[in-house]
């Protein structure tokens, strides 16, 4: 239009001749690319700067002698008069369209910083709880606040056999590798079962199942996990056995009433659980040192589950406790099958009676499975003279 007006009138074109051109367009135009950088203040700018523009062309026209405003659109699109109406509508509309988009644009940016403050936290939460669990936690977030609750749990701790001799005995370019990506395979484990990672200590991995969100089958995820942990323990060392002399891993499983939540201060909280259970599986993790087994789960957790399979291993008596923990070894189906559960089982009745049977059933079962270390630990007990299905550990 700029230029259709030149052409026409030449040089005698009144200065407000501007105003009857495209400029209101192209700073619409201006103002909506700016908003795709999602910063309200670019919009506000060229809004503001638009205006000015447009008062700046109306302040020369008003000072052009040759400029004649009309209230008539007509003259206006049919002559070089300008209607001040469409002056005044052109204004308006610019201050509209700026203050929809700036108001836009702050809502839009603030859902994309609420967005990433999400994923950072999911990405915070996803080192603790499994992925699973991550989106419940996420839209609750009073479950991180201080404080905590008393619930009934079950706890899954891991330990490293030798692991000790495995740091003195080799650099660091090989330890730290086989380290980390064991860890990481038992972690992937944990967040499979949907349990959180309570802490890494060293080699030692400790699991809360129950918490922070509710698993009535707790007790079922916990000995699922450990199993499954086993296998890909020993599955991990034999595939590194020629880069280090990896030991195995030894687990305890237990349930019982904690107090879990967050513990600590405004600068730092820590998600855990304090009670008694937390002991206790901690310290079965270390009897299968003695017992001979790689997995150890207490009555209180076997009693939870409707269909577990496993055997029997004794009634401990642990340093300190008034009265001794059952314990059993858990067995995956296949094991169940081909470990001849049933026999071990009707030479347990045996030990456990202190029937006179006892030393020769399971010196037959040793021949038959000299493999089987818990096995070996009865008999051995057998024969020191020991009877019955009490064990007392020599803890230190």
């Amino acid at each position: 239009p700029l230029i259709w007006y030149t052409t026409l009138g030449g040089a005698e074109n009144p200065a407000g001749i501007t105003l009857k051109t495209s400029v209101t367009l192209f700073s619409v135009l201006l103002i909506t690319l700016n908003t795709l950088a999602i910063r309200p203040l670019y919009p506000l700018l060229v809004t503001a700067g638009s205006l000015l523009v447009h008062f700046v062309l109306l302040a020369a026209a008003l000072a052009d002698v040759k400029t004649i405003f009309t209230s008539s659109y007509l003259l206006a699109y049919t002559t070089p008069e300008v209607s001040i109406g469409r002056v005044v509508t052109r204004i308006t509309i610019l201050i509209l369209v700026g203050a929809i988009l700036t108001l836009l644009t702050v809502r839009a940016r603030k859902m994309v910083i609420e967005a990433a403050q999400l994923q950072k936290a999911n990405d915070q939460l996803g080192r603790y709880f499994s992925p699973n669990l991550v989106p419940k936690l996420a839209e609750n977030p009073a479950l991180f606040q201080l404080g905590g609750e008393r619930k009934d749990l079950t706890f899954v701790f891991t330990d490293l056999e030798g692991f000790t001799t495995l740091v003195e005995t080799n650099e660091p370019s090989v330890v730290v590798p086989i380290l980390n990506n064991y860890l990481d395979e038992l972690i992937q484990v944990a967040f499979k079962h949907e349990g959180t990672v309570d802490k890494i200590v060293g080699d030692a991995v400790h699991v809360i199942f129950g918490a922070p969100v509710n698993q009535p089958d707790h007790a079922e995820r916990a000995i699922a996990c450990a199993l499954n942990m086993d296998a890909v323990a020993e599955d991990y060392r034999n595939r590194n056995s020629l880069k280090a002399a990896i030991g195995v891993t030894r687990i305890g499983v237990n349930s019982g009433s904690a107090i879990v939540g967050n513990f600590g201060g405004d600068a730092l909280f820590d998600y855990t659980a304090h009670g008694d259970a937390i002991n206790i599986a901690a310290r079965l993790e270390g009897a299968n040192k003695y017992l001979g087994t790689r997995i150890c789960v207490s009555a209180d957790t076997v009693k939870r589950v409707s269909d577990f399979q496993g055997r029997p291993v004794g009634e401990l008596w642990l340093k300190g406790k008034t009265r001794g923990t059952k314990v059993y070894e858990p067995l995956s189906t296949a094991d169940s099958i081909q470990g001849e559960l049933q026999t071990y089982l009707e030479a347990y009745e045996l030990l456990r009676t202190e029937h006179p049977l006892a030393y020769a059933r399971f010196k037959e079962l040793s021949e038959r499975q000299p493999d089987d270390s818990l096995i070996r630990f009865h008999l051995n007990r057998l024969k020191s003279g020991s009877s019955g299905t009490r064990i007392v550990l020599d803890e230190k």
